[in-house]
């Protein structure tokens, strides 16, 4: 056998392999889409709180992402310790998290002034670290021990590696982990710890700092970043988090707890998702099922407008700020909803399409070894005719003809796969 036809028969069982891998269809399970909410039990109007986590239900969310100000909790105005905490905000989340059948990632926040190791007067004292880890490690503890089942997941700050959020250090963050930690275990010891969500991680020296601390890395049960940019660098940017906290020994799950992608075009900074609102919808589609595929066990993506810029724009629906709260929701709202509710159907056609694009791979490959072999017949057939040596002529023409015909073949495979694989893109893409 000629060594490209040798060739061709490893390519065929890799072929057959491949199909054998991919061919299966993933184990059924709930969609990783939660709700980046932006609701707070400090001060979000209950009408508005009620729209809120009416519209993370309708999306087919999960958990929906709750700010716990522990000000709110703990201090009284004018940064007094009060004599009994004050649970009113808190209850009104989870029992609207109940009504509506939603799991509560709570984001402990905010350390009362007396706590901090800013004077109260200063006008950004809840951003600054504890003075006293342990005592903010109790508070947490009391908070969570208040929520009970309502709320079994705790995530630490909200982007901590953000100087407009933390003012501390990356090893102070990390003592308030490790006390944080310690004070839920010890009141609510089936709760889950939840790294403050990186706002950069890219920037791989916050994470090393906090890592260093003895005990830090052993403080939480699952990582988190937050994630925006183009389809393809969110992807990268995940797995790449992912293999660094390997790296450092820690293999649970990494949660997005914020991602979106704004719907004015001026905002819109992936080339291939610019136009307004439906390229919004068609990135949150193609970046959830991404996500989904490199493994995120869950996915908060912002629900509604807030702020200024691109954040002005990410929401899935506009629900104003004014009584009637009126909520008008996006074409990304009702991708959204579709993701959710196909998730394992748009994941078992993520592994065909991956498995068709292998195969076209493979095809395409074996073709170009193919024609090489038909060049080379052709140039034999043509020496033969040259030397007047009919019974190679004869030969060489029966070998270039089945060297064709195998040709032919690849190709038709080649561009059967390809079109295979457009099909599956698009059923991915939906309407």
């Amino acid at each position: 056998m000629h060594n490209t036809a040798a060739m061709a028969f490893r390519l065929a069982l890799a072929a057959a392999a491949l199909l054998g891998t991919f061919g299966g269809v993933p184990a059924a399970h709930a969609a990783p889409i939660s709700s980046h909410a932006m609701v707070y039990s400090c001060c979000t109007p209950p009408e508005l709180a009620e729209r809120i986590f009416a519209e993370a239900a309708a999306t087919g969310s999960e958990y929906v992402r709750v700010d716990v100000q522990m000000t709110d909790v703990f201090e009284k105005e004018g940064g007094r310790l009060v004599e009994e905490p004050d649970w009113n905000g808190l209850d009104r989340m989870t029992e609207l998290a109940r009504r509506h059948r939603l799991k509560v990632l709570g984001i402990l926040l905010n350390p009362p002034s007396w706590l901090t190791s800013c004077p109260a007067r200063f006008p950004h004292h809840v951003r600054c670290p504890a003075a006293d880890a342990t005592e903010f490690g109790r508070l947490a503890g009391e908070i969570a021990a208040h929520a009970g089942a309502a709320v079994d997941h705790w995530e630490i700050l909200n982007e901590p590696d953000g100087d407009w959020a933390f003012e501390g250090s990356p090893e102070e963050y990390a003592r308030m982990l490790v006390a944080a930690r310690a004070g839920i275990a010890a009141r609510a010891p089936e709760d889950r710890i939840v790294l403050g969500g990186m706002m950069s991680p890219h920037e791989p020296e916050w994470l090393e700092r906090v890592l260093a601390v003895p005990g830090a890395a052993q403080s939480f049960d699952i990582a988190n970043v937050h994630l925006r940019g183009s389809v393809a660098g969110v992807i990268k940017r995940y797995l790449e988090v992912r293999a660094r906290l390997v790296g450092h020994g820690f293999a649970g799950p990494v949660w997005v707890t914020e991602h979106g992608y704004a719907a004015e075009p001026a905002f819109q900074s992936d080339p291939s998702y610019r136009g307004g609102d439906d390229a919004q919808a068609h990135y949150l589609t193609q970046s959830l099922v991404g996500l989904g595929e490199a493994g995120a066990e869950q996915i908060f993506v912002t629900l509604r407008d807030q702020g200024t810029g691109a954040y002005a724009t990410e929401g899935l629906a506009r629900i104003s700020e004014t009584p009637g709260y009126e909520v008008q929701r996006r074409p990304a709202f009702a991708a959204v909803q579709r993701v959710a509710l196909n998730w394992d159907q748009l994941l078992a056609w993520r592994a065909d399409q991956r498995r068709q694009e292998q195969l076209q791979r493979i095809s395409a490959t074996a073709a170009l070894l193919w024609r090489d072999q038909a060049m080379t017949g052709r140039q034999r057939l043509r020496q033969a005719r040259l030397r007047g040596a009919p019974r190679l002529v004869a030969r060489y023409r029966r070998e270039l003809g089945w060297q064709r015909a195998v040709l032919a073949h690849y190709r038709l495979g080649t561009a059967l796969y390809a079109a295979a694989a457009a099909d599956l893109r698009a059923r991915i893409a939906g309407p």
